[in-house]
Parts: C-alpha cells; sequence; structure tokens
C-alpha cells in the first residue's frame, strides 16, 4: 500500500503544480504564447497520468485482475471491480491516450487539449485519488 500512496502523493504534487499554473493562465493563446508554461503543463499533466497508470498496475497485480491489454483498459478494469466510477473512466481513458502523445508524439501535441485539461479537468485527477483512497485503500487497509 506503500508505493500507492507514494503515487497518490506524486500526482498530489504535480496537480497542484498544474494548478498554480492555470491560475496565470487566462486564455489559450496566453497559454499558447509561453513555451515554458506549456512545457510546465505537458511534463507535470504527463507524470501525474503516469502515477495514475501506475496505481492501476499496482491494484491489478495485487489483487490478480485481468491484465489489461493496454494503459486504457488499466481503468476500465478498475471500473469493471467498482474502484472506479464511470466519471472517471470517461476522463481517465482519453487521459491514457494523451499520455502516449505526451511521451511519443512531441510533434502532436494539441495545446487545446492541455489547456483544456488544466482549466476543466484537473479536480478529475484528485476525484481519481478520492475514489482510490475510499474504494479501495479503505477496504483493503
Amino acid at each position: 500500500m506503500k508505493s500507492i500512496e507514494k503515487k497518490m502523493k506524486i500526482i498530489e504534487e504535480r496537480v497542484g503544480r498544474l494548478k498554480e499554473l492555470s491560475k496565470n493562465i487566462h486564455s489559450l493563446s496566453n497559454y499558447q504564447a509561453s513555451q515554458g508554461s506549456r512545457d510546465i503543463a505537458e511534463r507535470n499533466l504527463q507524470v501525474a497520468i503516469e502515477a495514475c497508470l501506475d496505481i492501476g498496475k499496482i491494484i491489478i497485480s495485487l489483487e490478480g485482475l485481468k491484465e489489461p491489454k493496454d494503459n486504457k483498459a488499466i481503468f476500465a478494469v478498475l471500473a469493471e471491480t467498482g474502484i472506479l466510477s464511470e466519471k472517471s473512466l470517461s476522463f481517465l481513458v482519453p487521459m491514457a491516450g494523451t499520455r502516449n502523445i505526451l511521451v511519443h508524439g512531441y510533434d502532436r501535441i494539441e495545446d487545446s487539449v492541455v489547456y483544456g485539461v488544466l482549466k476543466k479537468h484537473i479536480e478529475d485527477f484528485m476525484t481519481f485519488l478520492k475514489e482510490i483512497r475510499d474504494n479501495y485503500l479503505k477496504r483493503n487497509g
């Protein structure tokens, strides 16, 4: 459980950085004009998503759940077992794809997607953490 809690702290730290960044970005054009802001947002988003994936992989391994075929399926397996809600699943599955673009396709990163996450979906990471705490950690002590 310590490894899950360690990953949860990483998410909290990275989301905190994204929230701070978001306070100073007031429009998509403002975001696009700042290479530094884009770099900070992309890296922190990537690390937060990877930590979510890692938590999923740890739980799947510990519980002997069905092996996911890809990163997106990690979250589907957790939803099937009642650990994640459908609302979280609708956020996390696209985030797994976003992570792949952030890691492998720098020429395809859409600023509007990252900006949208900053402005509309940062709290979804906190919902993920709450569901992991309530639906997994509390039940499995």
